[in-house]
């Protein structure tokens, strides 16, 4: 399962856009983050990064787990390099190491909140919006996280769901949305082509009536284009023996 998944190459997409990591639910459990006794949350355990994580399930420490532990092993390291806001004295150098900003990749936590799909034309739509305006978080905030949240509903819309969050553009490939010639309509088609089978490769290993899904979002990883404003999508696939985690690294532009 593990190389089918993490081995699949879409057409024409850069490689770094999309990462994934598969792990046994046995090897996550005995190298679990550490569980913190907290009576204010179902489960609460600490981040490698130092911060106390709580989530409603021991299934997020798993993820989380996945994330910081494994994860960070598919992130190409950069070297320590010049603060982006380089005219702040007070930034400082980014510091060398994996995942964003050097500073690897952080647990998500969760606080129950579900996403439940819905049909809407062709799409897979959630059925409401993430809370309010004042709940989103902060675009200032370095290391911007979004907590996991379940994803539910019928297998067509998941599905469906799954293809439409591998929001890649032609910026995170070599191929054209707007193909003029033959050859880039065919480049085209690979690609979407690619999408759909990863899509249908993690269905067939998770399939929906025995597996749990989440997404959540995490810092965006660009070693061309790193910005803390970024953001990047995380998917989250578990079974009763093993979990996945595809990692939809994003091109940010700003105009």
């Amino acid at each position: 399962m593990a190389a089918e998944l993490a081995d699949f190459k879409v057409a024409h997409l850069y490689q770094e856009r999309r990462v994934v990591r598969v792990c046994g639910v046995d090897d996550l459990r005995e190298e679990a983050l550490e569980a913190v006794a907290d009576s204010t949350a179902p489960v609460t355990y600490q981040s490698l990064h130092g911060d106390l994580i709580t989530a409603t399930g021991e299934i997020f420490r798993l993820l989380d787990t996945l994330l910081e532990k494994r994860l960070p092993e598919e992130f190409a390291p950069l070297a320590e390099r010049e603060h982006w806001e380089d005219d702040d004295e007070d930034a400082g150098p980014l510091p060398a190491g994996p995942g964003p900003y050097g500073s690897g990749v952080r647990a998500l936590g969760s606080t129950g909140e579900r996403i439940t799909l819905i049909p809407d034309g062709n799409l897979a739509l959630p059925q409401a919006r993430f809370g309010d305006e004042d709940d989103q978080p902060d675009d200032d905030a370095p290391h911007r996280r979004e907590p996991w949240q379940e994803v539910t509903g019928a297998p067509d819309l998941l599905r469906a769901w799954l293809i439409g969050r591998m929001r890649w553009t032609m910026n995170d490939g070599d191929y054209s949305e707007s193909p003029r010639t033959e050859q880039e309509r065919i480049q085209l088609a690979e690609t979407q082509a690619g999408r759909t089978e990863l899509a249908d490769r993690f269905l067939t290993a998770f399939p929906p009536e025995r597996s749990r899904y989440f997404a959540g979002a995490h810092a965006g990883w660009d070693r061309w284009s790193e910005d803390y404003l970024s953001r990047d999508e995380v998917i989250a696939f578990a079974s009763e023996d093993h979990v996945a985690v595809l990692w939809i690294a994003l091109y940010r532009f700003y105009g």
